[in-house]
């Protein structure tokens, strides 16, 4: 069957989704959002909030199908801020299959909208797109995933093929990731390598990945939004957010933490949940936030301090993350910890082009690293099937 008419190709586009919980069928096309409705109308009007909400870092279509070729259609929205030294970067669309072939497109073209310093923005309207990924040699069936872009936003018009596309069957183990613009990974080069999905391949997991860049302020529509979730692996990673814009400090950090982990328990009082520390950050290794942005790098608060002022650094998030793990572990055998500068530390600092966030190798390595943690845990689901 040749998914030709728009109808069905936009229902085949909106049944092979993954990894979102808002799916919303508009005029023009599909649009997602990571984070369900409810939660949403609890953001308080945030549009940072709002816009990485909406990138679709980790979102996927998947699909059981003999294609030749298969056809995803749709009109990228490129955001730029030169104003923050952010330059406007291609869109990317990803492609994994079951049996080893992979491959990236970049783009150019779609709608861009520019942000300026007091919060308005223009959008100049772009052509659509099309990413199309040919397979060769006979016809034989597998699964194929097309990772959408880890930047940015997209509205989906379509998928299109040469043969019928059955949505793929959720039969992996579901790992639940939440974290921050780090987990969200938008300064890799392409969503095949944001790294959690790097993990998840390598683990053989089924990736719900709430890395939400500014955000992991330990949230409790993002806790209940876990808790509400089946899941055989949760992890998060948390901290760096917290210091960078002082959100949280010394006497609030630990109750916020264990508020959240109180209200994931509620939902999952024995599923595997992993508490993950900040990487490494220079800035903000000895010195608290609010971090400034100057020259696109991102450096530590210019403002005076003051004795008792409770800001906090992250070696100081480390110690209160592995604390609570500690105090909890004694009754919660399945609570663990994992310091995050097992995933990326000092010595890979040259990696950090703005200081904050690390480049695609950066983000290859904690990919990698935690793969190796994970393997060699006793939190990983026993039916993650880990690839060679």
């Amino acid at each position: 069957m040749t998914l030709d008419p728009a109808g069905t190709a936009r229902e085949a586009a909106r049944a092979g989704l993954r990894g979102a919980l808002d799916i919303t069928d508009g005029p023009a096309g599909i649009t997602i959002r990571r984070l369900p409705g409810w939660a949403q109308d609890q953001f308080g009007g945030d549009p940072a909030l709002a816009a990485a909400n909406a990138t679709a870092s980790g979102v996927r279509l998947e699909y059981r199908t003999d294609a030749s070729w298969l056809e995803l259609h749709l009109t990228f929205t490129r955001e730029s801020a030169a104003w923050r030294w952010r330059p406007l970067q291609p869109a990317a669309v990803g492609m994994t299959t079951s049996d080893g072939l992979t491959g990236s497109l970049l783009f150019h073209e779609g709608d861009v909208l520019e942000t300026f310093p007091d919060g308005s923005s223009t959008l100049t309207p772009g052509t659509p797109s099309v990413a199309r990924f040919d397979f060769p040699g006979p016809r034989r069936e597998r699964t194929v995933t097309l990772w959408l872009p880890h930047r940015g936003t997209v509205l989906i018009h379509g998928v299109r093929s040469d043969a019928a596309l059955h949505p793929a069957p959720a039969t992996a183990p579901r790992w639940i990731h939440y974290g921050s613009s780090i987990s969200q990974s938008s300064h890799a080069e392409t969503p095949l390598r944001v790294w959690p999905v790097i993990a998840a391949g390598a683990l053989g997991l089924d990736l719900y990945n709430l890395g939400l860049a500014g955000s992991a302020h330990l949230d409790q529509f993002a806790a209940r939004t876990i808790r509400d979730q089946p899941a055989e692996l949760i992890t998060l990673k948390v901290g760096i957010n917290i210091v960078n814009s002082a959100s949280l400090r010394r006497r609030t950090f630990a109750p916020a933490l264990h508020g959240f982990l109180d209200t994931v328990r509620d939902g999952h009082p024995t599923t595997p949940v992993v508490l993950v520390s900040p990487i490494y950050c220079p800035e903000h290794e000895e010195a608290p936030g609010p971090s400034r942005l100057v020259d696109g790098k991102f450096l530590a608060t210019d403002l005076p301090r003051r004795q008792g002022d409770g800001l906090l650094t992250l070696r100081d998030a480390r110690a209160i993350i592995a604390d609570a793990a500690t105090r909890r572990g004694a009754s919660d055998p399945n609570l663990h910890y994992v310091d995050g500068l097992r995933l990326f530390g000092a010595g890979d600092a040259h990696l950090l082009p703005d200081r904050l966030h690390p480049d695609t190798e950066g983000y290859r390595l904690i990919g990698e690293r935690f793969t190796a943690l994970a393997a060699g845990s006793p939190w990983l689901p026993d039916a993650a099937g880990i690839l060679s």
